[in-house]
């Protein structure tokens, strides 16, 4: 999944998958409660998978997930 969004600054890439942590918020965001992104990897891992991104502040993140062919139906 790509969007065109805001980006997530390099500082806070290797963070954004860690229980409750949260990229640098801004005035005009609304926060959550950092766990989202973390469910996510959890899963994909006990699926056998992994997830990544790729992001430029300013210019959009890109999400990747990978998971093995034996476990997608």
């Amino acid at each position: 999944m790509q969007d065109t969004g805001r980006g997530i600054s390099a500082e806070y890439l290797d963070k954004i998958f860690d229980k409750y942590t949260q990229a640098a918020p801004t005035k005009d965001t609304k926060m959550g409660q950092g766990i989202g992104l973390w469910i996510c990897k959890r899963i994909v891992e006990l699926h056998g998978g992994r997830i990544t991104v790729d992001s430029q502040e300013g210019q959009g993140s890109r999400f990747s997930l990978w998971l093995p062919a034996d476990k997608i139906l």
